[in-house]
């Protein structure tokens, strides 16, 4: 299974290079989780320059995205997928999907399917547990919840592999029980 390692500005704050730095040794994707600020465009260059050769995914801006030499950007909600695909059609398109069905829907070339486990977030979460994605044949990574105690219920399940914020921490034992 392969890693995507969220790195959250609103969790990581000023240290999100240097985390993303500590991640890239394990990590696929990273995916740079900024949204709602006016130093987006800064922000993603610091990123992008600190970690020339890593796969970064950006959420949202595909033209910042694209522009700072990004691999993906990732979308949602009522994104227009199609038009991003054809003002730049290097540019790889992840979505955040919250069901199968949704997944189903869209023509993205990967996706996070989120939460499969409880997370702490300061509004209710429901996660959708652990099911097969088999049948949908797309690349598609486990996202909410995932730790080493839990990340070994998604092996045999059709996820590309996992992604997380958190699991950072204990990566060793995350890599562990992916690999295992």
């Amino acid at each position: 299974m392969k890693i995507m390692q969220v790195i959250d500005y609103d969790t990581f704050k000023d240290d999100c290079v240097k985390t993303a730095k500590m991640c890239s040794s394990y990590a696929d994707i990273i995916w740079f989780r900024i949204k709602g600020r006016d130093d987006i465009y800064q922000q993603a260059k610091k990123l992008r320059e600190a970690l020339p050769e890593a796969y970064l995914c950006l959420s949202k801006d595909p033209d910042i995205a694209y522009g700072l030499g990004y691999e993906a950007v990732q979308l949602s909600g009522k994104s227009d997928i199609a038009e991003v695909r054809r003002r730049y059609p290097s540019l790889k398109i992840g979505y955040s999907a919250h069901t199968k069905e949704e997944i189903a829907e869209k023509d993205a070339d990967f996706f996070t399917l989120s939460p499969v486990f409880f997370t702490v977030k300061n509004y209710e979460v429901k996660p959708i547990g652990v099911s097969s994605v088999s049948e949908l044949g797309k690349v598609i990574y486990a996202l909410g919840g995932i730790n080493a105690d839990n990340v070994g219920q998604l092996k045999g399940m059709g996820y590309t592999g996992v992604a997380g914020i958190s699991f950072f921490s204990e990566i060793d034992a995350v890599k562990k029980a992916v690999l295992s």
